[in-house]
């Protein structure tokens, strides 16, 4: 095995090539000492190396016997009499026994493995073995800590992309008598608000959703690519909206198992009948203006959020749009933002806002919304996702 001389005691390793998620790939520190070597020439060869923080302790055929850390060691001699006490020591009296694992065990493996020890906070440190069982290197607890935090950074920096390009920061879609826009603000770089606009292609008829998944993280991106792609999938022109909601149930709630749900608003408008088909999943946030009245579409009966069971069947209800009107949908964010003073934005004000706000565009309805918002909660910072659809009538 190759190696190299720092000090005339210590040596290091050449560092092999690590196979991809292994334990390989944590080793900070391939120094190590024999056995036989007197602490106060171990101690002047760590004071030249301010580098050295662990070394191992090993005898001739490379096996080991421990770890040395250098605050421990150094925090030995600095108490009374400590380098009196140790002055005629060896290496192999210091050491601290440590666990070991195999060089090319999985990192994950080896995570689960020590997972109480990374939870304690405390700097542990464990040597890595070859296949004949001699030194190959030592980690800490930290350095799986880092490789696993920056495996999450990119983790959740490739859900981000993902999710960016199902949903749009803002949608804009203009048909023959429909305009629709959308915008969403996310309150970390992945949440739980989704929208989806599908129109179809032979008929004038526009699936719509604004979707509120529970939770944040990679676990609610999965959930709202998976409604994505069964939306973008689903043949809406032969088969019924009404059975794909009871499909797309029945697979989140097989997928997570009542863990995750969400809550949703989807509609089915005929904009050459001006038929809306409303599917409330315990959402309950969908408005309707009309003549500057505002009106709330709800349902005689709600369907509980998608994913909490399994569902035979789904509840609707109809109403008939007609030029002129807006409807408008929106997650709790919005009506839940505080201000400093600690009180919700809440539905009257965000109601007395699209009255007051509403235009030909809507757009530039939903952007004074927003606008509105961010004044009010001034340096309250945002608590939730925050979505608003606003469809006009033509």
């Amino acid at each position: 095995m190759p190696v190299s001389t720092v000090e005339s005691i210590i040596y290091r390793l050449h560092e092999p090539l690590p196979m991809r998620f292994t334990a390989g790939m944590l080793v900070s520190s391939m120094y190590y000492v024999f056995s036989d070597t007197k602490i106060d020439a171990l101690s002047e060869a760590l004071a030249k190396n301010e580098d050295i923080f662990a070394c191992a302790v090993v005898d001739r055929s490379m096996k080991v016997h421990g770890v040395i850390v250098r605050k421990d060691l150094f925090d030995i001699l600095g108490r009374r009499f400590g380098r009196e006490l140790y002055y005629n020591k060896t290496a192999l009296d210091m050491i601290q026994r440590v666990q070991s694992f195999p060089y090319n065990i999985h990192v994950f493996e080896c995570a689960k493995i020590i997972e109480r020890d990374l939870l304690t906070g405390v700097q542990d440190y464990y040597v890595l073995l070859d296949d004949n069982g001699c030194y190959s290197g030592i980690f800490s607890t930290k350095d799986m800590l880092i490789f696993l935090s920056r495996l999450t950074r990119i983790d959740i920096d490739q859900a981000k992309r993902i999710i960016s390009r199902i949903i749009k920061k803002e949608y804009i879609i203009k048909t023959k008598r429909l305009h629709i826009a959308v915008r969403t603000e996310m309150v970390q770089d992945i949440g739980g608000d989704s929208y989806y606009v599908l129109s179809s292609k032979s008929k004038n008829q526009h699936v719509i959703a604004v979707c509120d998944v529970s939770g944040k993280g990679i676990a609610a991106s999965m959930i709202t690519t998976l409604i994505s792609g069964m939306i973008s999938s689903y043949d809406f022109e032969k088969n019924s909206i009404e059975y794909f909601l009871i499909q797309l149930n029945n697979f989140i709630y097989t997928t997570f198992e009542g863990e995750r749900f969400v809550t949703a608003c989807f509609m089915l408008i005929d904009e050459d009948s001006g038929m809306l088909n409303m599917y409330d999943f315990g959402h309950s946030m969908t408005y309707l203006l009309r003549n500057n009245n505002m009106f709330k579409l709800s349902l005689k009966e709600i369907n509980i959020p998608l994913g909490i069971q399994k569902m035979h069947s789904v509840n609707g209800g109809r109403a008939k749009i007609e030029p002129g009107d807006t409807i408008i949908a929106f997650t709790d964010g919005i009506i839940e933002q505080r201000n400093i003073e600690g009180k919700e934005y809440g539905v009257q004000r965000l109601n007395k806002l699209i009255i007051d706000n509403n235009t030909f565009d809507p757009m530039n309805t939903i952007n004074a919304a927003f606008d509105t918002i961010k004044n009010y909660k001034g340096r309250y910072p945002q608590q939730d996702d925050m979505t608003l659809l606003c469809i006009r009538y033509e």
